[in-house]
């Protein structure tokens, strides 16, 4: 660590390493909400060799189930979260991994259990509920950032009302969730960029006198700058 480096992390009142994890983390945010807006107009396109299906599917992996792991252990080690959030973060990664090895192996998900298709099932219930942890993680580790735990309540309300209620034509949550997914990407990773910049020094306030310096009265109690006595403001003397 540089001296440079350690100067920095005292005055913002965060050592070197969290300020790295922190680093980690808002670069993971971002490629977040690159891959969530990546996976949604991949998904919106329609072609016969399949390429935008794959990138659709290899994005909504990294941006939903990746991405989400990555971040929450970077939050973790800088001291913005517990490990619920971590342990939600796991499940969503697991979920999504799993998905996506099955759209890659077809005579695999023919032949898996069922148990297999109901834990692939669970995948956006499990976003929805790390997106609203961590939210509530973040603001609970002194960062009040209220606007992550309303826009993570929004998308997870989506998330589950795409899981049970299915709408015919054209959905407007396939929409909806991506675009608030990046947006709470964006603003987790700002967050935590504010958190690494060093702390603003402001100049000590000068206390009151507590008495005249020419007479040597009380000072007085109704907010006037000048000596009940002998007329002189308060720091002044006769000469």
């Amino acid at each position: 660590m540089s001296e440079a480096e350690a100067v920095t992390g005292a005055a913002s009142g965060v050592s070197a390493a969290k300020r790295g994890w922190l680093r980690i983390g808002s670069f993971a945010a971002f490629a977040g909400a690159v891959a969530a807006l990546a996976a949604a107009v991949a998904g919106g396109i329609t072609e016969p060799t399949g390429v935008a299906t794959i990138t659709a599917v290899a994005a909504t992996v990294v941006a939903y189930g990746l991405v989400p792991l990555a971040l929450t252990v970077a939050m973790r080690q800088s001291g913005l979260s517990s490990w619920w959030a971590v342990a939600a973060a796991l499940l969503a990664a697991g979920t999504w991994s799993v998905a996506g090895v099955l759209f890659a192996s077809p005579g695999l998900a023919a032949n898996a259990p069922p148990i297999f298709s109901a834990f692939v099932s669970s995948a956006p219930s499990a976003s929805a509920l790390w997106i609203v942890v961590a939210s509530v993680e973040i603001v609970r580790a002194g960062m009040h950032r209220w606007s992550l735990v309303a826009v993570a309540a929004f998308v997870a309300v989506l998330i589950v009302g795409s899981v049970l209620i299915e709408l015919s034509g054209f959905d407007i949550r396939k929409v909806l969730v991506p675009f608030g997914w990046a947006l709470w990407m964006i603003d987790a990773g700002r967050a935590q960029r504010v958190r690494t910049s060093p702390a603003v020094a402001r100049p000590p306030v000068a206390a009151p006198m507590a008495s005249c310096a020419n007479c040597g009265a009380p000072r007085r109690t109704d907010g006037l700058a000048f000596c009940s006595d002998c007329g002189l403001p308060y720091g002044a003397e006769r000469k």
